[in-house]
C-alpha cells in the first residue's frame, strides 16, 4: 500500500458518496439476509508479527471479526477488538487494502461502509462500553536488522461514537445523510492522527491481509 493514498484519505474526511446502508451487501450479510459461507473468508492463523499473540482470544470475538470481515468481502482485516474497562471504550483495529485505481467516491463508499459494518456486527460484543472506536490502518513493511521486514500497520483514520447512538442511528433508515447527520452534529468523530501513529497493540484475531498483499 503506498502512501501517496494518504492525502486522498485526509480530503475525503467531510465528503460522503454512496447509497443506503440497508441496501449494502454487507450489511445483509450481517443482518442473516444472505448466507455466509465460511469457506469464503481465506483466513488462516499466520505467523507474522501480527497474528495472534494474546493467548486469551475471545470465540465470540472472533466470530464477530470474522463476520465482519466475510460482510465486507475481505477489503478489511480485523487483528484486534477489544474492550478497555477503564476507559469504557469498545476498541476495533483493522487494515484495509484500498486499490491503488480506486475513485475518490469508492474510496469514501469504501470507507462509511466499513465503518457502519463493524458498528452493527460488533454491537453484541461491544455492550458495557460507552464509546466504539475504529482504527483503520494501511498495512506496510519495514526492514530490520535482525528479523528483515516487519509488518507495521499505520492508523489513517478513526472513528469514535456513543454506543447509545449507534443503536439509535440502527433504529432509524440509517441512510446517507442520517450517516453525515452523525459527523455534523458531532456525534461521530470522524479523523485522522495529527501525526504519524503506528499501530502498537496486542492481536486477538489472525491476520491474512499482509500475506495477501506482500506475500508473507
Amino acid at each position: 500500500m503506498k502512501l501517496s493514498l494518504r492525502p486522498l484519505l485526509l480530503s475525503l474526511l467531510l465528503v460522503i458518496f454512496g447509497a443506503s446502508c440497508s441496501s449494502l451487501p454487507g450489511l445483509r450479510v450481517l443482518t442473516g439476509q444472505d448466507a455466509a459461507d465460511p469457506a469464503a473468508l481465506g483466513i488462516e492463523n499466520t505467523e507474522l508479527v501480527m497474528a495472534d499473540k494474546s493467548g486469551n482470544t475471545d470465540p465470540a470475538l472472533i466470530a464477530a471479526a470474522d463476520r465482519i470481515e466475510l460482510a465486507m468481502d475481505s477489503a478489511i482485516d480485523i487483528i484486534e477488538l477489544r474492550k478497555d474497562l477503564t476507559l469504557d471504550v469498545f476498541d476495533i483495529y483493522m487494515l484495509i487494502d484500498i486499490p491503488q485505481d480506486a475513485t475518490q467516491a469508492q474510496v469514501t463508499d469504501l470507507l462509511r461502509r466499513t465503518v457502519e459494518v463493524t458498528w452493527q456486527g460488533t454491537l453484541e460484543q461491544s455492550q458495557g462500553a460507552d464509546f466504539v472506536r475504529v482504527f483503520i490502518m494501511f498495512p506496510g513493511l519495514i526492514s530490520s536488522i535482525d528479523e528483515g521486514p516487519i509488518p507495521i500497520g499505520e492508523v489513517v483514520f478513526q472513528a469514535q461514537i456513543a454506543r447509545e447512538d449507534i443503536i439509535t442511528f440502527f433504529r432509524g433508515q440509517h441512510t446517507l445523510q442520517d450517516f453525515s447527520d452523525l459527523i455534523v452534529d458531532g456525534k461521530l468523530n470522524w479523523g485522522a492522527p495529527d501525526e504519524q501513529t503506528l499501530y502498537n497493540g496486542t492481536p486477538n484475531h489472525p491476520v491474512f491481509l499482509l500475506r495477501q498483499l506482500f506475500g508473507q
